[in-house]
């Protein structure tokens, strides 16, 4: 694993947060050392897994930048990133297709529908599940 820096890291899942409350996840600087055993803890809904996919790619913050040793990875597409993340528990419905699945927490969050249509369209296609 290389070192992983944070730099003024946040993200809001709305387009145009109006303070705080609006974000999944609050600004922050965090370095893992590379070599380092981490385990990332928090109550439910306090930005682990927003986190998580920002780092792995999933996700673009709104602010801020993900550093892999001195390479800014920010911009990269998640096959670029040569990551992974494995959840302690399963996160998919298996009564749900692929864009259910992609779309629930978004529609749970209450976001636009056409915002939802293409951020599952952009994930799918990320992870080469387009006709899914």
């Amino acid at each position: 694993m290389a070192q992983i820096t944070l730099k003024n890291l946040a993200h809001s899942y709305y387009p145009n947060p109006k303070g705080e409350q609006d974000f999944a996840l609050k600004e922050m600087d965090h370095v893992w050392q590379d070599g380092g055993a981490y385990a990332l803890l928090g109550s439910s809904g306090c930005g682990k897994t927003t986190l998580l996919n920002i780092i792995s790619g999933i996700v673009r913050p709104s602010h801020g930048r993900v550093l892999f040793g001195d390479v800014d990875v920010t911009e990269q597409e998640t096959a670029q990133r040569n990551i992974a993340q494995v959840f302690q528990f399963p996160v998919v419905y298996d009564t749900m297709t692929v864009r259910e699945n992609l779309s629930f927490p978004l529609r749970n969050r209450g976001m636009d529908a056409s915002y939802i249509a293409e951020r599952v369209n952009q994930i799918a296609q990320m992870i080469g599940m387009e006709e899914n």
